[in-house]
């Protein structure tokens, strides 16, 4: 299925500017990518959820996070600095469930660079809106994890699951030409092992059958 074909079926508008999903050129292929404000309306969509935010938490507004009962502590009162310490997700279900997670931005970079084959190009949304990026890295993980996933956000997980681990396909020149170069000197190789090897095999038998009758 093409990248369009998948953002049409998740009924997503694939305008960059909107951010709910976009087409990315990767090698010969274009490939899907869901943004965060895509995540987020397909959440809406589900109907099981009251509550949903998620972004970036600032150094100097962050207090603590307590990772074991998932209480997350942020100032807002403090006006907004310019270095981010994390990223968070948050959401209460209507049957009264609720989750928070926060990953700090070394986390988010760990995650980048082993699961995205793109994450250090220069055409990369990692490197062109990190922010938009590590906020849909960290609400997908809560997502994915805790929420009922609907039949749309199970297409929406994988599609964008295999768009981060998806081959670059784009042809390599040095190793197009090692190719030429192997296939143009097989046949020499084949032919001058032939040529020398002929002689010994015929003269061998001659000579074993002859040392007997001696």
């Amino acid at each position: 299925m093409t990248a369009a074909m998948k953002a049409a079926t998740l009924d997503l508008p694939i305008e960059p500017s909107l951010g709910f999903a976009y087409v990315i050129p990767y090698g010969r292929e274009a490939q899907f990518q869901i943004g965060y404000k895509g995540l987020i309306q397909l959440a809406i969509r589900s109907g099981q959820v009251t509550k949903l935010n998620a972004g970036p938490v600032y150094e100097n507004q962050f207090i603590k996070y307590d990772n074991l009962f998932e209480e997350l502590e942020i100032d807002f009162t403090i006006p907004k600095g310019t270095e981010i310490a994390g990223y968070f997700a948050s959401m209460e279900l209507i049957n009264g469930f609720r989750k928070v997670i926060y990953w700090d931005k070394e986390q988010v970079l760990a995650h980048g660079k082993r699961f995205s084959k793109s994450f250090s190009r220069s055409s990369s949304p990692w490197q062109t809106d990190f922010d938009a990026m590590a906020t849909k890295t960290v609400l997908k993980a809560m997502l994915g994890t805790y929420a009922p996933l609907s039949t749309e956000m199970q297409q929406a997980i994988v599609a964008d699951n295999e768009s981060a681990t998806h081959k670059d396909v784009t042809p390599d020149v040095t190793d197009d030409l090692v190719l030429e170069a192997v296939e143009e000197t097989k046949p020499d190789v084949i032919e001058e092992q032939g040529v020398p090897e002929a002689p010994p095999e015929a003269a061998e038998p001659e000579t074993y059958e002859e040392l007997p009758l001696l």
